[in-house]
C-alpha cells in the first residue's frame, strides 16, 4: 500500500474512531476497522482494570463471547500482560506452539476451537502508558507483519479514541449524578421527617458508591452521646432504626470526632452491629455530617469485601452529606420549634385549667390526657401522699387498669414512684427492666420518669409518666415535665385550701357539723330528687330541753362541750345517707330521705332516748318535731316551718318527746 493511500485510509479510519460518541460504539469501531484494515481473520481489545492488575477482554469482534466471559490476564503475563509492560507491539507466527510452550492448555484448546494461527499484540498507549492492548488475530498462517507504522498510529488513535469516549461517558455521568444529588438535595431540604429523610439519604449513598450498606449515626457533638442511629442494607425496602454506641468506640469514629474530616478506605475494623448475620461486613469509609460548623453524625459506608473509593466517589458522598446534614439540622430546630409551640401550649391550657375549673379531678385528668394526647406518653399518673399511713395513693392517671384506683405504695419502699416520694428528687429510669427501684406494671413501659410535687420542702404526691420505648425521654420531655410538675403541686395545693375554706363555710366549728347553709342546699337538693322521682323524706327539728339552765350552772365551755358531745351521740343514730346539722344555737335539724312518718318517728326516738340515757345533771333532754315530704307540704320552707311548730308543740308538752307537725 503505497504512503498516500495507506494515509488516506487512516484519516478515514482516524475519523470514525473519534466521531463515535458511546463507549460501546468505539470498541465496535475500533475491533471492526482493525480486521478491515489490516486484514485479519478476527480482533479485540483488552483494558486494564482501575488497579492495573490483570486485563480483560472489553470488546471483541468474529470470536464466540464464551471465551470473553472468562479471560483474565495478569499484568505480567504472556502475551497481553508483557506487551504492556514493554510498551511494543508482538507477531506471533503459531499461536499454538507459543501456549503450548508455556503450558496455556486453556488458551491452546479455545485457539484451536477459534481456529486462530497467527496474533499480533500491540500496546494501546496513552501519554505513553499502556491502558491495554488490541489483538489481532488470522486464521491463516502469517509468515510476517509489515504493517507496524499504521498499526502504531492505528493503535494510538485507539487509545485517544477509548479515552475520549470515556471522558464524555464520565461526564454525562457526572452530570446525571450532579442531578440526582440536585434532586435529593431538594427531596431533603423540603422534609422535616427523619425517617422521610433517611429513605432518601442513605440509600443514595449506597447507589453512589455500589457498597452493601450505610449507616448514620447522629448524636449530640458537646457530650459525644448517640441520639439514634439508622442502617439501610441494600436490597431492603427501608432503613432501619436501632440504639447503639458500638460506631462511636472505634479508630476510624474517633478520628472523624477529632479532625471533622472524613476516613477513606479505613482499616476494616468494624463489625456491622445492627445484622449479626452479616459478621463480614466491613467498614471502608466514614464520612462526618457537619452542621452549622458542629459534628452532628456520621456516615458509614460498609462492603461485604473490602474495597476502595474513588475521588469522584468520596466528592458525591461529600456533597450528599452535607445536604444531609442541612437537612437534619432544619428537622432538628424544626422539632425544637413544633415542641416549644406544644410546650407553650400546653402550660397554656394547664394555666387556663386552672383558673376555669374547681373540679380538680377533671383539671388532673385533662392536664394529663393532654400530655399523652401531645407528646404520646404511655401512661401517666399523679399519686397523693397519705402522710398518717406514709403511703402514696393515685389520685389522677391515663391508660392504667382501673384497678390502681385501689393501690397504696408504701413510701421508700414500693417501686419507683415511692422512692421518688422518699427521696423528694426526680428520677429517671431509662430502662425500667433493669431498675432495682421498678415494680412491674403495665407490660408495654419500658421507661419512666417520676417528679416530686413539692410545696417548699414538703411533698404531697409524684407525677409520674411511663414510655412505650427504652429511653423514651429526652431532656427537653424531662424539663417540661419538672416545669409543670411545679404547676401541678401548687394547683394541689391551692385545690386543698380551696376545700378547707369551702368545707369551713358549709361546716359548724364548734360541733364540726353542717351548718345551716349546708342544710339548706341539702334540702333544696333533696327536694329536686323526691319531686321528680315522686319520693318521700321527713325532716326532724331537734331542740335540747333545760339547755339554759345547764349553761347557767357549769358555764358556756361546758355548755360547749355538751353541744359536741351530744352531736356525736345524734350521729350514732343516722344512716350515712341522712343528713344531721347544726341549725343555730342548741337547735339541731335532720333529713331523712326516703323516709316516711312511721321510720322518722323510730329514728326520733332512738335520738329522743340516747340523750336522756346520759342522765345529766342539771338533765337535758330532747323536744322533735317531724315533718315528712310531701304528706305534710311540698314546700321547703312549709316543711321547716311545721317541723319547727311541732318542736316547739313538744316544748311544750313538757319536752323529752317526739311530735308530729299538723298542716291544720
Amino acid at each position: 500500500m503505497s504512503d498516500n493511500k495507506l494515509y488516506k485510509s487512516l484519516a478515514a479510519i482516524t475519523e470514525s474512531l473519534l466521531e463515535q460518541k458511546g463507549l460501546d460504539d468505539v470498541f465496535d469501531a475500533i475491533t471492526r476497522h482493525a480486521c478491515s484494515f489490516f486484514n485479519a481473520s478476527a480482533s479485540s481489545i483488552m483494558l486494564f482494570d482501575d488497579n492495573k492488575e490483570y486485563l480483560t477482554i472489553a470488546r471483541s469482534f468474529n470470536l464466540s463471547e464464551e471465551y470473553l466471559r472468562v479471560v483474565r490476564v495478569h499484568k505480567d503475563q504472556e502475551v497481553a500482560g508483557k506487551v504492556c509492560q514493554t510498551k511494543k507491539p508482538r507477531f506471533i507466527k503459531n499461536v499454538l506452539e507459543l501456549f503450548k510452550d508455556i503450558n496455556d492448555d486453556f488458551t491452546v484448546s479455545w485457539a484451536e476451537k477459534e481456529g486462530l494461527i497467527s496474533l499480533v499484540c500491540a500496546p494501546l498507549l496513552l501519554k505513553n502508558e499502556a491502558i491495554g492492548c488490541l489483538n489481532i488475530y488470522y486464521r491463516n498462517a502469517q509468515d510476517t507483519f509489515q504493517d507496524e507504522t499504521a498499526l502504531d498510529f492505528f493503535t494510538r488513535m485507539a487509545a485517544l479514541s477509548i479515552d475520549h469516549s470515556k471522558l464524555i461517558n464520565q461526564s454525562q455521568e457526572k452530570t446525571r449524578i450532579l442531578t440526582i444529588l440536585e434532586e435529593v438535595g431538594l427531596v431533603l431540604t423540603s422534609s422535616f421527617d427523619i425517617n422521610e429523610i433517611m429513605a432518601v439519604f442513605l440509600p443514595t449513598a449506597v447507589l453512589l458508591t455500589t457498597t452493601d450498606a450505610s449507616c448514620l449515626v447522629l448524636f449530640d457533638g458537646k457530650n459525644n452521646h448517640v441520639l439514634c442511629a439508622y442502617e439501610y442494607k441494600k436490597g431492603t425496602d427501608i432503613p432501619h432504626r436501632y440504639d447503639t454506641t458500638d460506631r462511636l468506640d472505634t479508630e476510624l469514629s474517633r478520628e472523624i470526632i477529632r479532625t471533622n474530616k472524613s476516613v477513606i478506605n479505613a482499616p476494616h475494623d468494624v463489625p456491622l452491629p445492627a445484622h449479626p448475620a452479616v459478621k463480614k461486613t466491613r467498614v471502608v469509609a466514614g464520612v462526618p455530617l457537619i452542621a452549622r460548623e458542629r459534628l452532628i453524625g456520621i456516615l458509614f459506608m460498609d462492603a461485604l469485601t473490602p474495597r476502595s473509593f474513588s475521588k469522584t466517589e468520596v466528592d458525591y458522598l461529600q456533597i450528599l452529606c452535607s445536604q444531609a446534614a442541612i437537612a437534619l439540622d432544619n428537622t432538628r430546630l424544626y422539632e425544637k420549634v413544633n415542641r416549644e409551640a406544644k410546650e407553650m401550649s400546653i402550660l397554656y391550657e394547664v394555666s387556663r385549667s386552672f383558673i376555669s375549673t374547681l373540679d380538680f379531678d377533671k383539671l388532673l385528668k385533662n392536664i394529663l390526657q393532654q400530655l399523652r394526647d401531645t407528646f404520646g406518653f404511655l401512661n401517666l399518673a399523679i399519686m397523693l401522699v397519705d402522710e398518717e399511713k406514709q403511703e402514696i395513693y393515685p389520685r389522677s392517671y391515663i391508660n392504667y387498669p382501673e384497678q390502681i384506683k385501689h393501690i397504696r405504695l408504701k413510701i421508700g419502699r414500693d417501686g419507683i414512684t415511692g422512692h421518688v416520694a422518699y427521696t423528694k428528687k426526680m428520677y429517671y429510669s431509662p430502662n425500667v427492666h433493669e431498675d432495682p427501684y421498678y415494680r412491674p406494671g403495665v407490660d408495654e413501659a419500658k421507661s419512666e420518669v417520676c417528679f416530686p410535687l413539692m410545696i417548699g420542702d414538703h411533698i404531697i404526691g409524684v407525677l409520674d409518666v411511663e414510655s412505650f420505648d427504652i429511653n423514651g425521654f429526652a431532656q427537653e420531655d424531662i424539663t417540661m415535665l419538672s416545669g409543670l410538675s411545679a404547676q401541678i403541686a401548687i394547683a394541689l395545693e391551692n385545690s386543698r385550701l380551696f376545700e378547707e375554706a369551702k368545707k369551713l363555710s358549709l361546716t359548724d366549728p364548734l360541733t364540726s357539723l353542717p351548718n345551716r347553709r349546708s342544710f339548706e342546699i341539702f334540702l333544696a337538693s333533696e327536694t329536686r330528687r323526691a319531686s321528680r322521682y315522686r319520693r318521700t323524706f321527713s325532716l326532724l327539728m331537734i331542740d335540747y330541753d333545760n339547755f339554759k339552765h345547764y349553761n347557767d350552772a357549769y358555764g358556756h365551755i361546758a355548755g360547749d362541750d355538751i353541744l359536741r358531745t351530744f352531736s356525736l351521740l345524734l350521729k350514732e343514730t343516722i344512716r350515712d345517707v341522712d343528713f344531721l346539722g347544726r341549725y343555730g344555737g342548741d337547735e339541731f335539724i335532720a333529713v331523712l330521705p326516703e323516709t316516711d312518718r312511721t321510720f322518722a318517728l323510730e329514728v326520733a326516738e332512738r335520738m329522743r332516748k340516747k340523750i336522756q340515757d346520759q342522765r345529766i345533771d342539771p338533765s337535758i333532754t330532747l323536744s322533735i318535731g317531724i315533718a315528712s315530704f310531701p304528706s305534710d307540704s311540698d314546700s321547703q320552707e312549709m316543711l321547716i316551718q311545721l317541723a319547727d311548730q311541732a318542736c316547739y308543740e313538744a316544748k311544750q308538752l313538757g319536752g323529752n318527746c317526739v311530735n308530729f307537725a299538723s298542716n291544720t
